[in-house]
């Protein structure tokens, strides 16, 4: 019940009806508003104010390409109900693609899907491991900026991985 409310409390822009008669995919709708990018927020206690709203516990987003975890977020949005921005706060997680960033604090602002983390924040890119003090990811982008940066790059063992002879691995 609260993930329906969620996301019928949070739509993005209304999108014209697709006609979508050939049996392909149609555009998620919340009754008969067909949506534009959704932002999905699920949490166990919402509260709702004018122009915000607050969750907490086990708060989860998904918009896009971003899965993004914490334990509270405030979810500030337009008068249509459309949310601009949300500020999350404790064990914060997001994963977007092979893009992978953690931290006690996040910024994400909707319309143009920058994520920004802090509060002792590190980031992981195939096998690139970024810590810093701010970590800034754009979804949809392979761009990931971390300010301060302490980088550790991890490389794959000479050999392909196999020790010794003919491929037995020595104890």
């Amino acid at each position: 019940m609260i993930e329906f409310l969620a996301m019928a409390f949070f739509l993005a822009q209304p999108t014209p009806a697709p006609a979508a008669t050939d049996g392909g995919p149609r555009a998620p709708m919340l009754g008969n508003v067909p949506l534009n990018n959704p932002v999905e927020i699920t949490a166990k206690l919402i509260t709702g104010e004018r122009s915000s709203a607050t969750f907490t516990g086990d708060v989860q987003v998904k918009h896009r390409t971003l899965d993004l975890k914490c334990d509270k977020m405030v979810a500030y949005y337009t008068g249509a109900r459309e949310v601009t921005r949300v500020e999350c706060t404790g064990g914060v997680q997001a994963q977007d693609g092979d893009r992978f960033a953690r931290g006690e604090r996040a910024e994400y602002d909707v319309p143009s899907g920058v994520l920004v983390v802090t509060g002792s924040p590190e980031a992981r890119q195939g096998t690139t491991y970024v810590t810093g003090t701010k970590v800034r990811l754009t979804l949809g982008s392979e761009r990931l900026e971390v300010e301060n940066a302490r980088i550790v790059v991890e490389t794959a063992p000479a050999g392909g991985g196999k020790k010794g002879k003919g491929g037995a691995k020595k104890p």
